[in-house]
């Protein structure tokens, strides 16, 4: 186990959900945090310039009023309006004076100097005129009102270049910000994109591992990325996993076992007769001990060989059946294997029920013995516990074309598979199966049985079987009127099986 703490920034950011998602709120966090202060910055730039055209037009308003007072003193000529024009004068003066360096922004040198000479000039003409004779006017108020009209004129000139600027700067800032806007937008995307192939990616490709465990295609969930948590889920599920493999084994094994005690009884039976033939031929040459002569004797004694093979072979699939061992496909020929398998369980079949087999010679599939033993003796079994004095169970099989799922509830890998397949048909004329216990029959621990009379893992492992073959196996059944249960398997050879038809 990685023992790094899960506070290491870097270690968050490599291996860890949390520290990806962490991350990429504070990249966003960032951003905005950049943009931000870059806006502040911005909008403290056009607050220095909305102050700087305020003072521009508070300048030129302060002309304007030099002006008015100018005019009216012209008109009116009283003392007032000339005390309060060079008031305006020297409040202009002011103005200019302390804003120089500012409103160099916005004028050249040569143009304020020029503004400041104009102010001076008129001021000097201003208190000429105030202490010359009122006759002296006419004379002298054009030059006036010339020096005037030019200082009004710069001043308006600096207010409207800085409203201009301010007009710039605005258009400006408005496509900076939605330039920001955008760029911001697209960061935010890109990160998302970033975040969703580091978070959702992972978690999309462990869903799509559990959906082919889920359909056997795989026996373990792979980790798509390194991040712990993903790690640890996968960990785990993956523990999940081979429990309940191990305890699937170990139900299975069970069930074996009922199904090898269930055999047991058949074996019995079935040893009970080459024992006879071999009891009775040993008898006979007891008693004709000096008498028979040797062509009798080896008779009997070729016999008791058959029959002691024959022993032999039924302990020997009996022993096969038990034995633990892993899944092998071979050629195996249907009609010998179940002949055996109804052989073995022939003690729970009724005295006057039949198991019929039309079954040809030469029809073989690609399956493990064991295990396709194993499917019979539970289908079998399954059929007899229903069937009555006047039983019946019919076993048949050939290769069939196949075009579609078999009728009824189908399930297994090959029940999409078309084209040549083995088909085996199992049908009983027993009581049949209700049609809503139909579709569950297959379910692991299903059983209508009472308590303490069976697991319900019967026809699960036929299912499960089956399905390890890459065959499907379906039922159809009618109350009253029987079931039939359809297994198809893929053909071994098509080649050696033409006459199976």
């Amino acid at each position: 186990m990685d023992s790094t703490p899960l506070s290491d920034p870097g270690t968050l950011s490599r291996h860890s959900l949390r520290g990806k998602i962490t991350l990429g709120y504070y990249a966003v966090a960032a951003i905005i945090l950049v943009a931000s202060l870059f806006f502040v910055g911005e909008l403290r730039t056009l607050e220095a310039r909305v102050v700087l055209g305020q003072r521009a037009t508070d300048l030129f308003n302060t002309a304007l009023e030099i002006r008015r007072f100018e005019r009216n003193y012209f008109l009116y000529h009283q003392a007032a309006d000339l005390t309060e024009n060079g008031r305006y004068i020297k409040q202009a003066q002011a103005m200019l004076t302390a804003n120089r360096a500012d409103f160099a922004a916005i004028a050249s040198e040569a143009r304020l100097t020029q503004l400041h000479t104009r102010l001076t000039d008129y001021q000097r003409q201003i208190s000429v005129l105030a202490a010359a004779d009122p006759r002296q006017f006419a004379a002298a108020e054009p030059q006036v009102r010339q020096l005037g009209q030019a200082v009004v004129a710069i001043a308006e000139e600096m207010a409207g270049t800085e409203r201009h600027q301010i007009q710039t700067t605005l258009a400006s800032f408005r496509s900076l910000l939605l330039g920001v806007i955008v760029s911001m937008a697209l960061l935010i995307v890109v990160i998302g994109r970033a975040l969703s192939q580091r978070v959702v990616k992972p978690l999309k490709e462990m869903e799509n591992s559990v959906a082919a465990i889920s359909a056997n295609y795989r026996e373990t969930l792979l980790a798509p990325s390194n991040d712990r948590e993903i790690l640890s889920i996968i960990a785990a599920f993956n523990h999940m996993l081979k429990e309940l493999d191990l305890r699937q084994k170990s139900l299975m094994r069970s069930e074996r076992m009922v199904t090898l005690g269930t055999m047991l009884s058949g074996v019995a039976h079935e040893l009970n007769n080459p024992l006879s033939n071999i009891s009775t031929s040993c008898q006979i040459l007891l008693e004709e001990v000096g008498e028979s002569d040797a062509a009798t004797q080896k008779r009997y004694l070729e016999q008791i060989d058959q029959q002691t093979e024959r022993a032999r072979t039924i302990v020997r699939s009996l022993l096969d059946f038990s034995r633990e061992r892993a899944f092998r496909k071979e050629a195996v020929l249907l009609r010998p294997l179940v002949a055996q398998t109804v052989g073995f369980v022939r003690g729970e079949v009724s005295a006057k029920s039949v198991v019929q087999l039309s079954i040809p010679d030469n029809l073989s599939v690609p399956a493990d013995a064991q295990r396709l033993q194993q499917v019979f003796v539970n289908l079998i079994r399954n059929a007899m516990e229903g069937l009555g004095p006047q039983g019946r169970i019919d076993i048949a099989a050939q290769i069939v074309q196949a075009s579609e799922p078999p009728a009824g509830t189908a399930l297994g890998e090959g029940c999409t598979t078309k084209g040549a397949m083995v088909e085996i048909r199992v049908t009983d004329n027993g009581p049949g199966i209700a049609p809503d216990i139909l579709p569950r029959i297959f379910d692991p621990f299903f059983t209508t049985k009472d308590v303490g009379h069976g697991m319900g893992l019967g026809l699960f492992v036929v299912y499960e079987i089956v399905d390890e073959h890459g065959g499907c196996i379906a039922v159809q059944s009618t109350p009253g009127q029987g079931a039939q249960f359809c297994i198809r398997l893929p053909v071994f050879n098509l080649d050696t099986q033409q006459g199976a038809h």
